[in-house]
């Protein structure tokens, strides 16, 4: 007849582990009986005494949750003595004890408590970066072990650390629950970056980083870099017009980090056209090329889902006053040579400004062609096969159109 003897035990301890507790008949049979201790601390090296007869080989088999191990001894004053070392219970739960003598046989059950935390407690920190709006939130989560690597026992206190990006430290009472601890952490209305690090025991670990980044921006302005020089500069196809973001911030004043994407849309006399900046300091820069004819160009920009309320409009002067054009009629055709085209200023228009050409008679006849400017001029020979009567050459450099009459 075998009797086994059951018992329920509650883990919730968080400290130094002290000496096995009194050891304790924990079941007899056959004329073996087992005395171990009730509890031990993990890595605990446990003295288990099986009584039998004199002479008698008894086998103390250990199952854990580490497996198994069988040692033997022989029985001398009615007592076979065993020793559970610290390889069999460095692992917290509970050890089956049962032991075996010929056909007899006695167990016992040895419950082996986690130890109290050491360093490291490692924090997790997700997500990593959250808004600091006063309503997002983020979580930190830590495993405390003790020196065996087992999880700290459910319940046990622990403390998580928070530095705010403005210096302020604070701290969150946790629990030990289901091998974890956690906590959150809600957003503040000041952008930075957090540290956060746990406490268990006398036992603590590195620091976890949480960036608090700012909102989506307050509606903002566009304007010029160098406003002289925006109103200067002519519609020559080439010159660049640098514009600017006012300074891009969310409704708590953190500015928007750099490397925050800006998208600039613009219409002008080619069409609509778009592009992209991010942010340094909190401001966006674009370049923007003039247009090749006289125009109004009209710019809005867009961050994060806010839009300036009202466009930036930059009109572009022509670059040129006047297009001198002389044509003569020439065998196969007729030859056209304009120029010099001058700038504002009486500098030659860049080389490799186009000239189109359209010569036109008062019937049905039109031919287009063109060239580009060098050192303010160009030369070309237009077919008239067709041309009837009086033909009218006209040329437009830059928006600025020039004419002459056969």
């Amino acid at each position: 007849m075998l009797l086994a003897v059951s018992v329920s035990v509650s883990v919730s301890v968080l400290g130094s582990m002290g000496p096995a507790r009194p050891e304790a008949v924990r079941s007899a049979a056959g004329g073996l009986a087992v005395t171990a201790p009730e509890r031990a601390g993990a890595g605990q090296a446990v003295p288990v005494q099986v009584t039998a007869a004199d002479g008698v080989d008894v086998a103390l088999t250990a199952v854990g949750s580490l497996g198994m191990t069988t040692d033997h001894a022989v029985a001398a004053g009615g007592t076979a003595t065993f020793t559970l070392t610290a390889d069999v219970t460095r692992a917290a739960g509970q050890i089956t004890l049962l032991a075996r003598a010929g056909n007899a046989s006695a167990t016992a059950a040895l419950v082996v408590e986690p130890g109290p935390p050491v360093d490291p407690i490692t924090p997790v920190v997700g997500a990593r970066s959250i808004v600091a709006d006063g309503t997002d939130r983020s979580m930190v989560v830590a495993m405390p072990s003790d020196a065996m690597g087992n999880s700290i026992a459910d319940g046990s206190p622990a403390r998580v650390f928070r530095r705010h990006p403005d210096g302020r430290v604070d701290t969150q009472d946790v629990t030990m629950a289901h091998l974890l601890l956690w906590g959150l952490l809600p957003s503040g209305t000041v952008a930075g970056r957090n540290d956060v690090w746990v406490q268990a025991g006398d036992a603590t670990g590195p620091t976890a980083s949480l960036d608090e980044v700012a909102a989506p921006p307050v509606p903002f302005t566009l304007a010029p870099v160098d406003p002289q020089a925006a109103t200067t500069t002519v519609a020559d196809g080439q010159s660049l017009v640098s514009i600017r973001t006012s300074l891009l911030a969310d409704p708590f004043g953190n500015v928007e980090p750099d490397g925050t994407a800006v998208t600039f849309d613009w219409t002008g006399p080619d069409g609509p056209g778009t592009g992209s900046a991010v942010t340094i300091a909190g401001v966006a820069r674009m370049s923007l090329a003039a247009p090749a004819i006289p125009a109004t160009v009209t710019v809005t920009a867009s961050c994060r889902g806010t839009v300036t309320p009202a466009g930036l409009a930059l009109t572009f002067a022509s670059a040129v006053s006047a297009v001198p054009v002389v044509a003569e009629r020439a065998p196969g055709g007729i030859a056209v040579v304009v120029g010099p085209v001058l700038q504002s200023g009486g500098a030659f228009v860049p080389d490799g400004t186009m000239a189109n050409v359209v010569v036109a008679d008062a019937n049905t006849y039109r031919t287009v062609t063109s060239g580009r400017l060098t050192d303010g001029k160009v030369q070309l020979a237009v077919p008239d096969d067709a041309a009837s009567g009086a033909v009218t050459v006209e040329v437009t450099v830059l928006g600025t159109v020039g004419t002459a009459a056969l």
